[in-house]
């Protein structure tokens, strides 16, 4: 009842819609109330009676009803149809508003697969029980209780046979809904399993084919379906346990009110004509009963969806605006993380960090797989949160500023390259979509990207494919450095932008870089030692904490975990030419 209460509240701004429809419900429902009286009036009154002259009224009035109830269809079904449109596309931008509001954690948490089958088929069946499934109910609860008054009216001995069947009825329709409730619900689990495992295997189609595990996946998916098959059969045996009693006992009534309403006409104690308008009216209140099942089968699958959605919408983001925020002015982009703790779930990846990032400044990032280096970087924009500690820019706490002015002045190119089904211009664009045709192509020149561009047959209005397939990995690198680069941020973060590049290529982006990073906070996270050669500190992580910190310089005259790096990178470089591949050009400063 409660998420029926809240389906209620959410139409609240369409209520026009919904009592228009009712009022076209009521009225083309009462037109059909009234005909088997009138049809019981003709045979007393004109058949039998003799009547003639109430031949022609009674017709008119026939006549005048059914066209009134086809206009009342006519209006309850487009209002209701308005209502159901209405809503969905509330309930989808509401939605869809809220998923993009949601953390990391989130989508961390969640399938793309699953959340995509709550937007179609969980919100489509809640426009199929607004657009339709009301007007079955109320109207099937119309003809009952309308029905059954009229017969009472009639006949109250008759009526009285209806009322001890309908308690019999009503049991088994609880029964019903109890159990269907729960089988439904694991078929829209099962479903959004199932959604996530296409979703997956048809993203991955390239990694798929080139290791020739199609077998395997047709297997894997073969056993999802199988489950949902197995779901899908659990409701069509309780489908077939109760809905069958259900029509069994409406179609009984049938005969068995005939059969006591006829003998009452030969009884004398019934005319003809009532039990003409009651056989009329046993239709209206045996169909009911008979649909029943069906309804319930609707309701519990729209009730089913609903929840679902609704338990999206209850999920707060777990990052978000305080009540009172602060911003610094200007923003200069001074870092400071202090003794910061950050994890996912129980694993801790970060511990005590301290790291001092000047405005303006370069700081790289180095370490093994899994040591926290893109953690650093994603607590910045509040992507994530740390446990303890306190990550502070221009001495304000990140956590204190405004999502979107904080953000606004950071500019990422993320680690997995991700492009839009857009033209080329316009994923340069993206962060920046009022800017010039000039701005952007500038943007992909420092990009190193504007040549391969020009080369294409539509240029920079090239359409790229899903998520960038049809570009090379180094071509979707440098679109997104593009990207990045024509944000204009005040800190910019690298996180291994050009590991899909080549060393030559590399070289010539990062002397575009150098003018680009000029008096800007940069993080750069790289394996390369080439990359981060230039910065002004390199942090090396191990094991969550700062292993080494320092200049190249510095770095290799410590001989640690960095000197191995670069020995590993260099080593036959050094032994073919019998040079350093970096000479170091400067005494060595205090380690900071």
């Amino acid at each position: 009842m409660e998420t029926i209460k809240r389906i209620c509240r959410m139409c609240k701004p369409h209520a026009k819609y919904a009592l228009i429809g009712f009022v076209g419900l009521i009225l083309a429902n009462a037109t059909r109330l009234i005909l088997p009286l009138i049809s019981g009036w003709m045979v007393d009154d004109v058949i039998k009676g003799g009547l003639i002259e109430r031949l022609v009224p009674l017709c008119a009035w026939i006549l005048g009803l059914t066209v009134l109830r086809a206009v009342s269809n006519y209006v309850r079904g487009v209002a209701f149809e308005n209502l159901s449109q209405n809503f969905c596309y509330d309930l989808r931008t509401n939605l869809y508003k809220h998923l993009s509001e949601m953390s990391y954690r989130f989508y961390d948490r969640n399938y793309i697969g699953e959340i995509m089958s709550r937007m179609t088929g969980d919100i489509e069946g809640l426009r199929n029980l607004l657009a339709g499934g009301v007007v079955q109910i109320f109207e099937n609860a119309i003809w009952f209780f309308g029905s059954l008054i009229f017969l009472f009216f009639i006949n109250w001995k008759l009526a009285l046979v209806m009322v001890c069947i309908a308690p019999i009825v009503a049991v088994i329709a609880v029964k019903f809904r109890k159990k269907i409730h729960k089988a439904f619900k694991d078929v829209r689990e099962q479903n959004a399993v199932l959604s996530t495992k296409t979703q997956e295997n048809i993203s991955g189609v390239r990694v798929v084919k080139a290791f020739a595990q199609e077998e395997h996946e047709k297997e894997a998916f073969k056993v999802e379906n199988q489950k949902q098959l197995k779901l899908l059969l659990r409701t069509t045996y309780i489908w077939s346990d109760f809905v069958p009693i259900l029509d069994f006992l409406g179609n009984f009534c049938t005969p068995l009110l005939l059969g006591i309403g006829g003998a009452m006409v030969i009884g004398g104690s019934m005319t003809l004509g009532d039990l003409v308008a009651f056989t009329g009216y046993i239709w209206m209140i045996t169909d009911p009963m008979r649909m029943l099942g069906n309804l319930i089968n609707m309701l519990t699958q729209a009730i089913t969806s609903a929840e679902k959605l609704f338990y999206y919408q209850d999920l707060g983001a777990d990052i978000k605006d305080r009540p009172v925020t602060s911003f610094p002015q200007p923003f200069r982009g001074h870092v400071r993380f202090e003794n910061v703790t950050f994890g996912y779930g129980d694993e801790t990846v970060l511990r005590d960090l301290n790291l001092d990032v000047p405005a303006g400044s370069t700081c790289a990032l180095m370490g093994a797989t899994g040591t926290g280096k893109t953690s650093i970087v994603n607590m910045l924009g509040r992507f994530y949160e740390c446990r303890k500690g306190a990550v502070t820019i221009d001495g304000v706490d990140v956590k204190d500023m405004p999502l979107l002015s904080l953000r606004d002045r950071i500019g990422y190119i993320m680690q997995e390259t991700f492009l839009f089904s857009e033209t080329i211009e316009n994923n340069i664009r993206f962060g920046r979509p009022d800017a010039s045709f000039e701005r952007v192509k500038a943007a992909a020149v420092a990009a190193q990207a504007d040549e391969f561009i020009t080369q294409m047959p539509d240029g920079y209005n090239t359409i790229v494919g899903e998520r960038g397939m049809g570009l090379s990995g180094g071509q979707k690198q440098r679109i997104a450095i593009a990207r990045a680069l024509l944000y204009d941020p005040t800190i910019l973060v690298l996180d291994d932008s050009t590991s899909a590049v080549d060393m030559e290529t590399e070289h010539e982006i990062q002397k575009h870089l150098k003018t680009v990073m000029k008096d800007r906070t940069t993080f750069i996270i790289a394996h390369r030692i080439s990359s981060v050669k230039n910065a002004d500190q390199i942090v090396v992580l191990e094991n969550g904490t700062v292993a080494e910190r320092g200049t190249h310089d510095e770095l290799l005259q410590k001989k640690g975990l960095y000197y191995g790096m670069y020995q590993d990178q260099y080593r036959d470089f050094e032994k073919i030419t019998q040079t350093p591949a970096f000479k170091i050009t400067s005494a060595p400063k205090e380690v900071m």
